[in-house]
């Protein structure tokens, strides 16, 4: 009797934590784009074009790591838990308060964490971004790399692939903040010039965060060096969610659904193709 009550309580135990919400990271700038790319009761399952208004790489992120579950056989709930900063993402991972993050990190970053990566989302020689500068500030709309390098850059200490880069390309004038909404209001404010960050997928490429409108400056693009995944925390709720996360993510890109939603997202941009690339060493394409 013993030992059919200790099999019970294990079932049930398991039963438990199978109805449990799964917690994941996402910072709170992404989080509020996602809810308008998609609203509530839009069938995750059922995307295939990953466009819309608040579509951009990290956007787009949130709905590969959700169908990337399920089809690894995962169907919980998933819960977003907003995440001020990307350095708070990991912390929060790798201390196991939450199970993953939902947006991409890059695997550089966390080369001593004892959480674990996933299969890669953008791999190693596919990250190509844009300088970046507040809308109708021309000079620098319209600057060269050599008038950069004259100019302030402002970006996240943490990213730490984005300073080294940033570096390489000598520009040694770079302030830091903490989010990116911060970012944006520093540069609005005119503490500095341009910022490094992904390309958008308006007709412009320009994106805005709090009212606040971001522009590229044009014709020219830079490669960063690493591959990004998702993190997923240690534990054996973590080697479910990673085993599960794994073989969606071989499906969806089998499927060619990771090229399509960065494309939708802007990330993989036709429209930058003939642009200057500064470092084209480090481009795989």
């Amino acid at each position: 009797m013993r030992k059919i009550c200790c099999l019970l309580l294990a079932w049930l135990a398991l039963a438990m934590n199978s109805l449990a919400a799964i917690e994941v990271a996402v910072p709170n700038d992404v989080l509020r784009d996602y809810l308008r790319l998609v609203p509530a009761g839009r069938d995750i399952d059922a995307i295939r074009d990953y466009s819309g208004e608040g579509a951009r790489r990290d956007t787009v992120e949130l709905i590969l790591f959700q169908q990337a579950l399920r089809l690894g056989g995962v169907s919980d709930e998933i819960r977003f838990v907003p995440v001020d900063s990307y350095q708070r993402n990991l912390v929060e991972v790798e201390q196991a308060r939450l199970l993953a993050t939902a947006t991409s990190v890059w695997a550089s970053d966390v080369k001593t964490s004892p959480a674990r990566l996933s299969e890669p989302l953008i791999r190693e020689g596919e990250y190509v971004v844009g300088f970046y500068t507040l809308a109708g500030n021309s000079k620098v709309e319209n600057a060269t790399i050599d008038e950069l390098r004259q100019l302030t850059a402002i970006t996240n200490k943490a990213w730490k692939t984005d300073v080294a880069t940033l570096e390489s390309l000598g520009i040694s004038r770079i302030i830091s903040a903490t989010t990116f909404p911060l970012i944006a209001r520093m540069l609005n404010g005119g503490r500095a010039d341009f910022t490094m960050i992904s390309f958008k997928p308006t007709p412009d490429m320009a994106f805005e965060v709090e009212g606040i409108r971001l522009v590229p400056v044009q014709g020219i693009k830079v490669a960063m060096p690493g591959s990004r995944h998702f993190l997923v925390a240690p534990g054996a709720e973590g080697d479910r969610v990673l085993l599960a996360l794994n073989k969606g993510l071989n499906q969806l890109r089998r499927e060619g659904r990771i090229r399509r939603a960065y494309s939708d997202g802007g990330f993989f941009n036709r429209r930058v193709e003939n642009w200057r690339l500064l470092n084209p060493s480090l481009y795989r394409p």
